[in-house]
């Protein structure tokens, strides 16, 4: 009796939420847009290692910057400077291309800390280091720009022959919603 009554307990608190932390403050994806708040920031957080790997070899359309709370997702195709498909000569994508396994994409997954007020309790942390948009430790917001956000990245792909994002919910307990699915 005492297990059903345990079972039954554990379930109920499942049922209701009671364990489950208030991870995701934001429910609604939030595309982001030239001119908005933050948005240059975000984005040269989310292209910095493309920039470091490639430098100014490609430029990017970009199909989406969604934020999520604290999250936020970039998907983009990668161009060459004339709009035609990147040139991977010379870097350490060449062979990966020659051979036809690399696509013309880039995604890239950021997280920024709960603001000290919030009430985003999640509390994990990636681990990886802020990028920074001036050789800083973190991107920020410009000054004037409220809140000043640091994002950090959690993940990326260049050039990916699959879809490299599809197991980043899981990997980054990052919300799927963000991806789209």
């Amino acid at each position: 009796m005492r297990l059903r009554l345990a079972t039954a307990g554990v379930l109920a608190a499942l049922t209701l939420g009671a364990t489950m932390p208030h991870a995701f403050a934001q429910s609604t994806v939030i595309p982001q847009q030239p001119g908005d708040p933050g948005y240059e920031p975000l984005l040269a957080a989310a292209t910095a290692p493309l920039r470091d790997a490639l430098g100014d070899a490609v430029t990017l359309d970009i199909e989406r910057l969604d934020r999520l709370g604290r999250w936020a997702f970039l998907q983009a195709t990668m161009r060459s400077v004339d709009g035609g498909r990147p040139d991977y000569a010379g870097t350490p994508y060449a062979e990966r291309a020659e051979s036809g396994g690399m696509s013309d994409v880039y995604v890239a997954l950021l997280r920024t800390e709960p603001e000290p007020d919030s009430d985003d309790t999640d509390g994990r942390t990636s681990g990886a280091p802020s990028v920074a948009t001036d050789g800083s430790d973190a991107a920020e917001d410009a000054p004037g720009d409220a809140p000043a956000v640091r994002w950090t990245l959690v993940d990326h792909a260049i050039g990916p022959s699959d879809v490299a994002w599809l197991t980043w919910p899981q990997a980054h307990a990052a919300p799927r919603h963000l991806f789209g699915f």
